[in-house]
């Protein structure tokens, strides 16, 4: 097999077992109207299926940069596969919910290694010039698990149940781990460095306050829990970096943050995500509760905007390439907002038609600019920070996925307690409340954007 090939199915293996993680995940927000009554759950509660995967994901990525340092990726990728097959299986036989919980939990592994080698990958084996092409490449695996996820979970709850959907994604993953091993292999030196322990605490710690503190909104903005556990995210994360500059010990080169694009790349990246995975979380359960509709439907209203979305991600990442970024991002983040807007306008009365139309508007916008911001943002990096600059875009991605789920669930649950109202009206305008909050982040995206090119043109 010649190297060029055998690097491309390196990339590619380590893209579909990230693809499998994100399947699940996605898979199982249209599962929760059914899972809520299984083991006597509300939304909010149900939701940390997918806010504590995102959770732990981030958490594992804060480390990526040490283990790519640390590790080879073959032995990443083996972990990788292990700890998602072991997870799931837990999951698939789950008698209540917290083993439910903890299944995904242990899955997390595979997402949280596999997505971050994907991109290490790329920018260590694949020529500079064809970064954009590779990462849409790379990007378009990644994307189609989304696409494909809440039609996959839907149609497999309606005809079997949700349990399978552990089941096949085992299967799957075991499909991959048996072709990634024989084409991953050892891509550098690996340096034997001492982890930074407390650090990664202090900030695993900030990570899961800041969650947990986000989910108490829905119990008031008084609650004096809510504000003690953001009081307590800020000082732990002042203390991480303090302790950072002082530590010799490796986790995350906070030497990222010195140039300001970089900067307002990852903060746009953050916030795309945020949008991204906090509307495909809502839109199943409008679709089930307030339409009426079953699971199967709440599944395949998300394909095919999706996948026209997530094909044309390789000619986004080309388009990178030919013109630079910022058509993509400037017109990404657009569409982004206007899928958005639509979607606030129309929140209490949103028909099946209307939520194929918009979600695809704002798809194609968040594919348009996804992959782009990324590249965009490792270019103003050295070579040697440009894996601790991977971590913190991984992290960044899946803690914005974590955040955005439980705040639009919490926005969702505070209407839905409302006294005098049903609980279907409860939830339209719960999530017409959330949408008008994606129409807010998407005009800070496109602000981040223009100071991102802003500082690249002062440098």
């Amino acid at each position: 097999m010649k190297e060029k090939t055998k690097n491309i199915l390196a990339v590619l293996s380590a893209a579909f077992m990230s693809f499998v993680g994100i399947l699940t995940e996605t898979s199982l927000n249209v599962t929760f109207p059914t899972m809520m009554k299984q083991f006597n759950v509300a939304l909010d509660t149900v939701q940390w299926t997918t806010t504590g995967y995102l959770l732990t994901i981030a958490i594992i990525m804060i480390c990526s940069s040490y283990l790519n340092e640390r590790f080879t990726a073959k032995q990443l990728f083996v972990v990788a596969c292990g700890g998602f097959m072991v997870g799931s299986v837990i999951s698939a036989f789950a008698p209540n919910f917290s083993i439910l919980l903890l299944g995904r939990l242990i899955s997390a592994l595979g997402a949280g290694i596999s997505t971050p080698l994907m991109f290490n990958l790329v920018t260590e084996i694949i020529p500079r010039d064809k970064w954009g092409v590779y990462m849409g490449i790379a990007g378009l695996v990644v994307a189609m698990a989304p696409t494909l996820g809440p039609a996959f979970g839907g149609i497999t709850n309606f005809y079997l149940s949700w349990r399978w959907i552990f089941i096949f994604a085992t299967i799957i993953a075991l499909i991959v781990f048996i072709a990634g091993v024989l084409v991953i292999g050892k891509y550098h030196e690996q340096v034997k460095s001492d982890f930074d322990w407390l650090a990664f605490i202090i900030l695993a710690s900030a990570f899961i306050t800041l969650t947990v503190g986000v989910n108490q909104i829905s119990k008031g903005i008084t609650n004096p829990l809510f504000w003690l556990l953001l009081i307590a995210t800020t000082i732990l994360i002042l203390f991480f970096v303090k302790l950072s500059q002082k530590s010799t010990k490796k986790l995350l080169d906070l030497a990222v943050f010195k140039q300001k694009a970089f900067v307002w790349g990852a903060l746009a990246y953050f916030l795309l995500q945020f949008n991204n995975i906090g509307i495909s979380f809502v839109l199943p359960n409008y679709v089930q509760i307030v339409g009426h509709q079953n699971s199967l439907i709440g599944g395949l209203i998300l394909l095919p905007g999706s996948i026209i979305a997530g094909l044309l991600n390789p000619y986004f990442g080309s388009l990178y390439d030919k013109k630079g970024a910022k058509l993509p991002l400037y017109l990404g983040g657009s569409f982004m907002m206007l899928g958005c807007l639509l979607f606030m306008i129309f929140g209490l009365n949103l028909s099946v038609l209307m939520i194929v139309i918009f979600y695809g508007i704002m798809m194609l916008g968040h594919r348009m600019s996804f992959s782009n911001t990324l590249a965009e943002s490792l270019k103003v990096e050295k070579g040697e920070l440009r894996a601790d600059a991977t971590a913190v875009y991984q992290t960044s991605q899946q803690l914005a996925g974590s955040v955005g789920t439980t705040i639009l669930a919490v926005i969702i649950s505070i209407w839905q307690k409302k006294p005098n109202i049903t609980y279907s009206l409860g939830t339209a305008q719960g999530s017409q409340a959330a949408f008008i909050f994606t129409v807010i982040i998407s005009l800070i995206i496109i602000f981040s954007d223009w100071k991102m090119f802003k500082a690249e043109n002062n440098n």
